[in-house]
């Protein structure tokens, strides 16, 4: 048998036992269930948990960004929301969007979740980050280094998890809110919560429209008409983004069942110059985006807590690219050739479901199948449609002895399209010792490559690029210490991590004028990080330092880079004056970010990205716990983008965009509830 067929067997062997286990205890009668296990803790965080526990009890060192407090009360997108947290870097395309990367590691290596689905439709390697909306979204929750055991391929880097709202109010309540960025950024949104009695139904929708920014923009900026001379161009593109969310929680005796639909539209103009001798023509693309995405989740609960957890959700992204010759006289559009149109569409089905078993009063075990399959379509991949089918089973074993928690892993899978990884495994261990908490992991990662990087085909004037049928996944090998104590109002915290991955997929140079998709490349991260959080009524403090190291192969016969090193540091203060009133100032200072790139000419050349810092303002007023305004100062120190130097060279210098200039937001809501009578 090959190898292939032995790991299809031994994925179906452990998909069996895990489906033909006994349940050690069966579901609870209707009369001993104990439904305070439909109550959500206080400060709880639920990614790679079982069930929600406190973040200072987690297996795994959990950030946790609470979007109702202050600091994120203007926040609109995950590209806001994250903007301004340590490890976190941002880099803007102004036509594929805002990608990220977490502690050196990002694009295709970083997994983002909304309530445990994965999201798809990455261009370049990113998914946008500012075309995911947090308009139903309660917070998100960032964990770094693989969690491959549970959720599969794509988190080398970290995960992070959208949670959306849930329960809520007592009363059916509606809720508006309005906001405008000085900058020409307008968003209006309107939520509907109904209660009853056995179900809770929430429906979301929200407009948002951006007329696009340049440098030599007004201060103020209101949406402005279309022009035909050359004011019409901006750095930063116009855009209309559209989402409806809606969600209902059915609970039952011992369930709950949750179907949910997302929709986003996107619509992004990129205006050209005028053209030709009376420049009274433009060639302008427009890029419009589509994401579908319902799902279904069912959880079933017995006298010991969760049991069954079953995900299953179908995904359309689709991305559609339209060249355009526009008439400045006549506002008219026509077509242009059939090489500047293109769409992009995949469409993605998965389910995930876990069996929560207690074992004995000191062992638990999770076990569960994952499974995949995408269809990826393009006119720039052979035969213009490809498919991927991954299949998954999983097991975690956790055990508690004392004041220790150990929790042990392994994932076996098999997938259509590549050769299979190896077994998966991790391991975590959680130490209470009073006020203190040790924690140390392993964990080995994957990322299997993309459809596209199989079988791209892309070939013009200028280009040709060819993916490869024979990649294999990218693999790391993760371990992380860290200690945490907490007192009273005080918490400190300290991290160190490493992070190894090889057979990294790269694009490599043919010497034949082709360049083909390869696993060549190694990369190696090194961190160390300390924050802290301080309650000083009525003052809040919260600060980190992070210093990360990097070094990469630089060329395919092995050649490595020294380490380099960024730091990074956080402060945020925040000041409640009553309990209407609350006043934030939050910044982030990013470090040089050295690295090694070609020169062009078979050499290498260290490029330093210039450090920078970004500052944010925030004031908050409530009233009547119904409504709430809130005004801010965005950028204050007016970074847009960075200059990169190097040591020479025709590629070694060059600047990055990073943000559109000083803003000035102010946000107003209110929420309406209709008491029963």
């Amino acid at each position: 048998m090959t190898d292939l067929g032995l790991k299809s067997l031994g994925v179906l062997c452990l998909l069996a036992g895990i489906l033909s286990t006994p349940a050690i205890g069966q579901i609870a009668p209707k009369d001993t269930v104990q439904k305070s296990w439909f109550v959500d803790i206080d400060e709880a965080v639920v990614t790679g948990e079982r069930t929600a526990v406190k973040a200072q009890d987690a297996m795994r060192v959990v950030k946790k960004l609470d979007l109702g407090e202050v600091v994120y009360g203007t926040s609109q997108t995950l590209r806001e929301a994250l903007r301004l947290q340590n490890g976190v870097r941002l880099s803007q395309d102004l036509a594929l969007g805002t990608g990220i990367s977490l502690n050196g590691l990002g694009g295709l290596n970083v997994q983002i979740l909304l309530d445990g689905v994965p999201l798809v439709g990455r261009l370049g390697g990113n998914i946008d980050l500012g075309q995911i909306r947090l308009d139903n979204i309660d917070r998100i929750e960032i964990v770094e280094g693989p969690l491959a055991v549970e959720y599969g391929t794509h988190s080398l880097a970290g995960t992070i998890q959208l949670i959306s709202k849930r329960g809520g109010t007592p009363e059916t309540t509606l809720t508006s809110s309005v906001q405008y960025e000085s900058v020409g950024d307008y968003t209006q949104s309107a939520g509907f919560r109904w209660k009853g009695k056995r179900a809770n139904t929430t429906l979301n929708l929200s407009h948002h429209a951006f007329d696009g920014w340049s440098t030599s923009d007004p201060t103020l900026d209101w949406i402005s008409d279309f022009v035909a001379d050359s004011g019409r161009v901006s750095t930063w593109n116009p855009k209309r983004q559209g989402q409806v969310n809606l969600q209902t929680i059915w609970t039952g005796d011992s369930w709950t069942l949750t179907p949910q639909i997302m929709a986003m539209g996107e619509r992004i103009v990129n205006r050209g110059v005028p053209r030709g001798p009376y420049e009274d023509m433009a060639l302008d693309d427009m890029y419009q985006t589509l994401r579908l995405l319902p799902s279904l989740r069912a959880k079933s609960y017995g006298e010991d807590g969760l049991r069954w957890d079953i995900l299953a959700s179908w995904q359309h992204f689709s991305r559609r690219k339209e060249g355009t010759v526009v008439d400045l006289t006549t506002l008219e559009s026509t077509p242009q050739g059939p090489e500047q149109q293109d769409t992009t569409r995949v469409v993605a089905a998965m389910t995930r479901g876990t069996r929560h078993m207690v074992l004995s009063d000191r062992i638990t075990l999770r076990s569960g199948w994952d499974i995949h399959h995408e269809t990826y379509s393009s006119g720039r991949i052979e035969q213009g449609q490809k498919t991927m089918l991954d299949a998954a089973a999983f097991a975690l074993v956790t055990q508690t002895l004392l004041n220790v928690e150990a929790q042990y892993g392994l994932r076996l899978a098999n997938n259509s399209a590549f050769a299979p990884p190896p077994p998966l495994p991790s391991a975590n261990i959680l130490v209470k010792w009073g006020e203190h908490r040790f924690r140390g992991a392993y964990a080995r990662g994957f990322r299997a490559p993309t459809l596209k990087e199989l079988h791209f085909r892309f070939v013009d004037v200028n280009h040709q690029i060819f993916g490869n049928d024979s990649l294999t996944a990218e693999s790391s090998n993760y371990a992380e210490a860290s200690w945490s104590w907490s007192h009273e109002s005080l918490e400190l915290r300290g991290r160190a991590f490493v992070n190894s991955v090889k057979d990294r997929i790269s694009l490599v140079d043919q010497l034949d004028g082709t360049f083909r998709y390869e696993n060549i490349s190694t990369f190696y991260a090194q961190g160390f990080a300390m924050d802290f959080s301080h309650q000083l009524d009525p003052l809040t403090l919260q600060g980190g330092f992070l210093l990360t190291g990097r070094k990469q192969q630089l060329s395919t016969d092995g050649e490595q880079s020294k380490m380099l090193y960024t730091p990074e540091w956080t402060g945020s203060v925040t000041l409640n004056l009553s309990d209407a009133l609350s006043l934030n100032a939050n910044c982030k200072h990013n470090g040089s970010q050295p690295r090694y790139v070609s020169d062009g000419d078979e050499g290498t050349v260290l490029r330093k990205s210039q450090p920078y810092t970004m500052i944010d303002l925030q004031a908050q007023w409530k009233w009547d716990n119904e409504s709430r305004i809130q005004v801010g100062v965005n950028n204050l120190l007016d970074v847009t983008n960075v200059d990169i130097v190097g040591g020479g060279g025709a590629h070694s210098s060059g600047n990055s965009w990073i943000a559109w200039g000083r803003s000035y937001v102010v946000t107003v809501s209110h929420q309406f509830q209709f008491t029963k009578r």
